[in-house]
């Protein structure tokens, strides 16, 4: 008897859980509903998404050609007028040096002579 008590509880317990989980199934029957419709919208757009992508990776891909194009000839061109110019530069800081150190030379001997 007890078995038989037992076994219509549980009978009921599952009867009441089945009931319960009915709405919540049901809720996620048309979730997923919605989800393989916006699946199917993204599955037909994809293509077209993917072209615009590879098109966007390609005029990246030139640009980024170009610019490192133009940085290798600045540096080039950085080089030799840094070449070109710094010789002469060096030698007319040198040449002004040596002159003003000259002036100095010579106001200090002047205004000692003077004194």
């Amino acid at each position: 008897m007890a078995w038989e008590v037992a076994l219509v509880v549980l009978i009921l317990v599952l009867t009441v859980l089945i009931l319960l989980l009915i709405p919540t199934i049901i809720r996620l029957y048309r979730a997923l509903g919605k989800l393989s419709v916006t699946l199917d919208e993204i599955n037909r757009d994809l293509p077209e998404i993917l072209d615009h992508i590879s098109e966007i990776t390609d005029h990246s891909s030139r640009a980024t050609r170009k610019i490192n194009g133009m940085v290798g000839d600045i540096a080039e061109f950085e080089q030799r007028i840094s070449g070109e110019i710094k010789q002469p530069v060096l030698e007319l800081f040198a040449t002004l040096g040596g002159v003003l150190n000259g002036l100095q030379t010579f106001f200090t001997y002047f205004v000692r002579r003077r004194k």
